[in-house]
């Protein structure tokens, strides 16, 4: 004769495989329902992003004297954006070290 627990074990041991399967497919369900979502995210984040960033640069050139709509100003917000550039090119490769 088995004692108890030899035969609790197996029932035990496919009870909790199964409901770790279970909880793997609840998981992969739910990160395939979201990814779509993520992205969506994602971009209507960096669309923001890049608004706030012309904003500011728009802002600076103006507290700076140069009038919005005019070469000097044009320049100078391209000029601002080649510096931000710049500065996020050297975060990036320090990141890399």
């Amino acid at each position: 004769m088995q004692s108890r627990p030899q035969k609790l074990a197996p029932r035990l041991y496919g009870l909790v495989h199964t409901a770790l399967w279970a909880g793997l497919a609840v998981w992969l369900a739910i990160m395939l329902n979201s990814l779509p979502k993520m992205s969506e995210a994602r971009a209507v984040a960096e669309r923001q992003r890049a608004q706030e960033l012309i904003a500011e640069n728009h802002s600076y050139c103006s507290k700076w004297g140069l009038a919005p709509g005019t070469h000097e100003h044009t320049i100078c917000t391209m000029d601002v954006q080649e510096i931000r550039a710049k500065h996020e090119k050297r975060l990036a490769d320090d990141m890399a070290f």
